[in-house]
């Protein structure tokens, strides 16, 4: 019986091998998040959208390709956070519906469930219905003060947008004429 038991020990093996990859895939898909929050606006006004991220841990170079409608939505700017303060950023917005965002430090920044940047966007006016669009982000690069690659996952939520609300009508007063006294 010595092979049976050599055979339950390598699939006792095997399978312990294959928990701990598991829990290590599982850590790994919970660790950093970059994402975008649900958000709401009405037709013709400025909208900020933060983009937030959740779980980093020396957090020193960062790259995101953000792709949006441009039919509806205008960039205007974009602004760093206190929590993003000491690494320099770039926007690059020469070409409507794309931003590129690069950021950088010679430290780390770390931290849970913070705001990265705050991009402001001007919506169309005149929207007489609803508008859901998102703001998709379609690359990201991370990397740490190590130089070493930061795994990221990327979520995204609308961004609805309202009609503007109807302007207040304004009361006719009548002014008749007033009997002499």
């Amino acid at each position: 019986m010595p092979g049976t038991e050599q055979t339950a020990w390598k699939t006792f093996l095997a399978v312990l091998v294959c928990g701990v990859l598991a829990l290590v895939a599982t850590g790994a898909a919970s660790a950093t998040e970059l994402y975008i929050p649900a958000i709401k606006a009405t037709s013709g006004q400025t909208v900020d959208v933060p983009i937030m991220i959740d779980e980093v841990d020396n957090l020193a170079g960062l790259k995101v390709v953000m792709k949006y409608d441009d039919k509806i939505l205008t960039f205007k700017k974009g602004v760093k956070t206190k929590h993003s303060d000491a690494l320099m950023h770039i926007i690059n917005d020469k070409n409507p519906g794309t931003l590129i965002v690069v950021m950088a430090g010679a430290r780390g920044i770390k931290g849970k469930d913070f705001p990265i940047l705050n991009l402001s966007f001007e919506t169309k006016g005149g929207l007489k219905e609803n508008h859901v669009t998102t703001i998709e982000i379609s690359e990201i690069e991370m990397m740490s003060d190590k130089l070493k690659d930061i795994a990221c996952q990327v979520k995204t939520n609308p961004l609805v947008i309202s009609p503007e609300p109807p302007a207040a009508k304004s009361q006719e007063v009548n002014q008749g004429s007033q009997p002499a006294k």
